[in-house]
This record gives C-alpha cells, structure tokens and sequence, in this order.
C-alpha cells in the first residue's frame, strides 16, 4: 500500500508541477511575443509614414517616385541594420529592394494585403526567427509595399533558454520532492506498519505485544486505541484458557472423585454376588454401596447447581433481613452444631442486603458447614454483618484448624478439600466453597479468606454495592 501511494502521489505532484510550468511557458512565451509585435507594428506604422513624408518632400523637390522611394530606403536601411532589423520594399508585389542577408520574397498570398491592412507574421528564413510585418504605402503610392523584418533569434533563445532552465528546474525539484514524499510517508506510514507488525504477532498468539505511543495525535489515539483493544483481546484469551483449565481440572477432578465410589459400589457388588454372605455382612455392604452412591448424588446435584449458578446471567434481588438471615442458618445448622458441641453466635450491624434470598441464604449456610467441618467438639463459630470502609459485610470465623498459605490459594478450586480424609468422612465433596464463589460473584461481592495452622479461620463476603 505504502509503495502504491508513493507512486501514486509522486505521479500526480510531478504531472501538475510539470504541466503548470509547461503552460507557463507557453503562456510566458506567448504573451512577450505578442508584446514584441505590438511594439514592432508600432515601428512599422512609424516607418511608413516616415517615408511617405520623405517620398512627398523629395518629390515637392523634383525627384521622380522611384528615386524618392530609392533615397528613402537607403537612408533608413543603414539606421536599421545595425538593430538587425531589415527593409523590403515591393512595387506591383515585386521586390525591387531588400537589406535581406537572404533571398525572401513573399507569397502571393502574403502579398494580397488588402488597402489599409497591415499583416504580421514570425517566419523562419535560413534558420533564424523574424517578426515579419507587411503593408501597402498610402493610397497615392498604394503599389508599394514595405516589408519589416525583425529579427528575434537571440530574444527566442533567451525565451528557451529560461524555458530549459524552468524545466531543468523542474527535474531537480521533483527529484527533491519524490525523496521528500518517500521520508514523509516512511514516517506516515511506520505507526500502521508498526500496527500491521503487531497484528499479525496477535494472530499468532504473541497477545502481550504492545505498541509505543508517539506521533502525532490522531496517531497516538489510534495506537492507544489499539493497544486497548490488544489488551482486551489479551484478557479475552486468558480468560478463555482460565476457563478452558479450570474446565479440564474440573473434569480430571470429578474423575478422579467419581473413580473411587464407583470402584466401591463395584467392588461390594460384585462380591455380593460371587460369595455367600451372611444377613450382617450383606447389611453392611449394602449400606456401604449407598453411603457411595448418596455420594454420587450430591457431586452431581452440587455441579449442576454451580453450572446453573455460572450460566444464569440475572437473578432476582431482593431486600434481606440480615437478623432473619442469620436465625435462619442456625435453624439448619442447628443438628450438626449440636452433635459436635459447637457453639454458634451472631452479631449484626446491619438491616438488611441486596441479593437473591435463596442464593446467599445456600452461600452463608455453605460457610457455616464449613466452619463446622473445620472445628473440633466444643469449637466457637462467630457470624458477623457490618460495616467497612462504606462497604457491607458478612464475616464467618472459626476457632478450628486453619489452613496454611498454599491452601488459602486452592480453597475455592471445585473438588479441593483441606482435609481430604475428615471431609470423605462427614460427606463433603469439595464444591461448597466453588459454589460460594460462584455466588458471591453473581452478587458482585468479593469472597476473602484469612487463616493460619490451627489458629482461627476468617471468611469475608464483601459487597461492593
């Protein structure tokens, strides 16, 4: 494209800059020739009265027409010679006299000058360029005619002299102008190359490639532009690899839990049915195939529950009583807190909140069963709803087993369990705190975790609105 615009440009300046000086010159041209006529019909016009005059004194005189007109010529023919200006002088359309260096007679058209008419011409005679002009004496000496020939050799060379020297002009400037154009579209065109260069890195996959501002304004808005769009692309695309790992975790994860319960129920049936078992015996494997397959069913019920959560663009907001809220998941968590001698309490600064009632309503018992899970028989668990930095609130803590700085990373991870053994036992499946997540973000609130080895755990969700 750069090359095309070069040639392009280049062609159209070189076209207009050399014909403008071409019609210059021909109008220059014209215009001081026809200045030179004018000013040698002047001269003309003066010379023939000037010897009419002459002819009628010296014929006043006694002197016959021919010699008066022979003594006139010869007196102004050595005064116009030395101006390279020649006489002519015609009786009955034939040359009788002529300070020509050259012989020239006119044509028989040239010579059918009618009365009173004066005829001008530039003619070409051995080579060199006259103003040749024409006319009749006055009516009483109208068979003669005198012919003026001027010669302009040395002013038309002067005329193509400045002509050439306007064109050689001409080639110079062009030749600066074309190195001139070719400087300027490099620097017009090097933000787009720059701009096509890291195109094509993005379309093979280079998205942290970014371009420097500089030019120009409209220049610099399109490179930040375009780096704004780089960076979009470039979150885009991680975004889509997160999503694509956290997919593929999500799927090597459920294998790995769905191998072990299946291996189970597999397991105790095959046994039941190639052994002789005993009522006891048969009791015990069958309670164990469905303590399994229970199992089973919360992973799938907790994963189709976080897909609906992740893919449900809307939900339904509405003002929570944070006192209702509060009393409602100590209702059911109120079994499991009193087989293990936890004691459960709340405070609350708050009146209420915006959001989904069955969803923060799951995300705060999720916490809670957590909590629970976490901390060992007479373990204290802490709700709390505030305000912080004109933000509201709602905080779990617990005085269980902590968890270290690796696994405050992993936590929310689908499947991820702190204590894999004691959560198999109490029936966990590592999906609450994703779902928690899940919710959390659907509430554009912040899920923040803060713990250390058996020390206290603190869980925050923060809404930003």
């Amino acid at each position: 494209m750069k090359n095309k615009t070069y040639i392009w440009t280049l062609v159209l300046f070189l076209l207009f800059i050399n014909v403008g000086i071409m019609l210059f010159c021909i109008s220059n041209t014209k215009h001081n020739l026809s200045g030179i006529k004018g000013s040698y019909l002047r001269e003309h016009y003066f010379l023939v009265n000037s010897m009419t005059k002459d002819i009628m004194a010296m014929k006043n005189r006694g002197y016959e027409i021919d010699d008066a007109i022979a003594r006139s010529y010869d007196s102004y023919k050595m005064h116009y010679e030395v101006q390279k200006i020649y006489l002519q002088i015609y009786k009955d359309k034939v040359s009788i006299y002529s300070s020509l260096p050259i012989e020239a007679t006119l044509s028989d058209k040239e010579m059918n000058v009618e009365k009173d008419i004066t005829e001008i011409h530039v003619a070409t005679l051995n080579g060199r360029k006259y103003i040749q002009i024409s006319g009749n004496l006055p009516e009483q000496y109208s068979q003669y005619a005198l012919v003026y020939y001027a010669d302009i050799t040395d002013i038309v060379n002067e005329w193509e002299k400045r002509n050439n020297s306007l064109f050689i002009a001409s080639i110079i400037f062009s030749g600066v102008l074309s190195i001139c154009l070719f400087i300027l579209l490099e620097y017009l065109f090097e933000p787009l190359e720059r701009i096509s260069s890291i195109s094509n890195k993005i379309a093979n996959g280079e998205y942290k490639e970014k371009l420097e501002i500089r030019g120009g304004e409209e220049i610099a808005e399109v490179v930040q532009s375009f780096n704004t769009m780089a960076d979009k692309i470039q979150y885009q695309m991680e975004e889509l690899e997160n999503h694509a790992r956290e997919k593929q975790r999500l799927i090597d994860d459920l294998a790995h839990e769905l191998r072990t319960p299946l291996t189970a129920i597999y397991g105790y049936a095959e046994y039941m049915q190639k052994t002789h078992l005993s009522e006891e015996d048969k009791y015990a494997a069958t309670n164990y195939i469905l303590s399994e397959s229970t199992r089973l069913k919360n992973i799938s019920e907790s994963l189709l529950e976080l897909v609906i959560i992740r893919e449900e663009k809307e939900i339904e907001m509405v003002s929570m009583d944070i006192e209702q809220l509060f009393k409602k998941v100590h209702q059911t968590e109120n079994i499991k807190l009193k087989e293990k001698g936890i004691e459960l309490v709340y405070y609350n600064e708050l009146k209420e909140i915006q959001g989904n009632k069955d969803l923060i309503e799951s995300m705060v018992v999720n916490l809670v069963d957590n909590a629970i899970k976490a901390c060992s028989t007479k373990g204290k668990i802490t709700m709390r709803a505030y305000f912080e930095n004109e933000k509201k609130i709602i905080e779990i803590e617990d005085n269980g087993k902590g968890m270290t700085e690796k696994q405050l990373l992993q936590v929310t991870e689908a499947f991820y369990r702190v204590d894999t053994a004691r959560s198999r036992k109490e029936g966990g499946n590592g999906l609450g705190l994703a779902l928690c997540e899940q919710i959390a973000k659907k509430h554009h609130a912040e899920l923040s975790f803060s713990s250390k080895p058996n020390e206290k755990t603190i869980v925050k969700v923060i809404f930003q609105e």
